[in-house]
This record gives structure tokens, C-alpha cells and sequence, in this order.
């Protein structure tokens, strides 16, 4: 009954499971993934019980969703999102999110209206949102995406502006006020 119970491929996939409260017995779990590598890195629950996941995958059939902002990868790496039901077993809405070149979800937030974030790495030109705050030519992004995933608010890179990612991201946060906070090292 889970939304993926068999692994989509390749060497790794994402593995989003719940637990109890005594961390005593597995109460769902679920494979993340398409043919190719994929790994999660983020996760959040919101107040209804669904859960949202942040990772990378060079999976051209990753598990999307119709109407989601992005259906395809046109990269060998791309950034995900995904959301999951309470139940684990159906993913509601999901997306690749970046560029056609090397991109990754790390850290994922969400605000109070449930409004999603992530922040992450690039090695293409992610676009930058008119009026928000931003490092020209910079290789971490945010971005702010709506809670059924089909909407995208903002986006922004932040850092060096040099051709790498030059700054790892270690944590990440968004406070009742939407104020967004990365902290990393680089």
C-alpha cells in the first residue's frame, strides 16, 4: 500500500519511511526514485500529516506529477520535491526543480501558509526573480514554491558567483515571519 514499494533503479533511491513514537516499529515506508541514481535529503512534515521531501536525481522518469512546475529532466542531475499523503502511500504532487545542468534540493522548509522552500546547488543558470535579493551568476539557489507544487513564487542564487557551487549549505530555515536563514561553509 505504500506509493512506491519497489526500488525505481540504478545504485540508490530516495527511502522516506515513519516510525513510531518509541522508534520501535516502521509504520509505512516507501521508495523515492525513478530508473537511475536518487537520493532525499530534506524533509518536512506539514499540519495536515503530509510529508515533503528535497533531493537529487538523474532520473529522466522520476515519480513527477501532472500540472507540477517542472515534468522533466533535461539534465544528467536535477533537484526534486516531492509530496507524500500521511499515509505514505500515494505522492500527491512532485517535481524536478533546476536547469539543464547539475542541480540538488539539500534543505527543504516550510512557512506558515505551508508555502514550500528549498535551498540547494547549481552548475547552470538558475533564474532569478525580479526584485529579490541575489548574487549574479551565483551557484546556490532558493527558491519558493506553492504547497501543491504547481506554482513558483521566487527564486535567487546567492554566494561567490563563480562556476561552482561554492558554498555547501548545512542548514536552513524559515521563521513565522518569512525571514529565510542558510547557514554552510565554502
Amino acid at each position: 500500500g505504500c506509493a512506491q514499494p519497489v526500488r525505481g533503479g540504478g545504485q540508490q533511491d530516495g527511502c522516506v519511511f515513519k516510525l513510531n513514537p518509541n522508534l520501535t516499529s516502521v509504520i509505512w515506508s516507501t521508495y523515492l526514485g525513478g530508473s537511475q541514481d536518487d537520493a532525499a535529503y530534506g524533509i518536512k512534515v506539514d499540519p495536515a500529516g503530509n510529508i515533503f521531501v528535497a533531493g537529487g536525481t538523474q532520473s529522466s522518469n522520476f515519480p513527477t506529477t501532472p500540472g507540477t512546475i517542472k515534468l522533466t529532466n533535461p539534465s544528467g542531475i536535477d533537484g526534486f520535491i516531492t509530496k507524500i499523503n500521511p499515509a505514505g502511500s500515494a505522492f500527491l504532487a512532485s517535481t524536478y526543480i533546476g536547469t539543464g545542468a547539475y542541480d540538488q534540493c539539500y534543505f527543504l522548509e516550510l512557512d506558515d501558509a505551508q508555502n514550500v522552500y528549498v535551498v540547494g546547488q547549481t552548475k547552470g543558470a538558475f533564474p532569478v526573480s525580479p526584485g529579490v535579493y541575489s548574487n549574479a551568476g551565483a551557484k546556490q539557489f532558493i527558491g519558493k514554491y506553492s504547497a501543491d507544487l504547481t506554482t513558483t513564487y521566487f527564486t535567487t542564487v546567492f554566494g561567490s558567483g563563480g562556476t561552482v557551487p561554492d558554498i555547501s549549505p548545512t542548514a536552513f530555515l524559515v521563521d513565522k515571519c518569512g525571514f529565510i536563514y542558510v547557514s554552510g561553509w565554502g
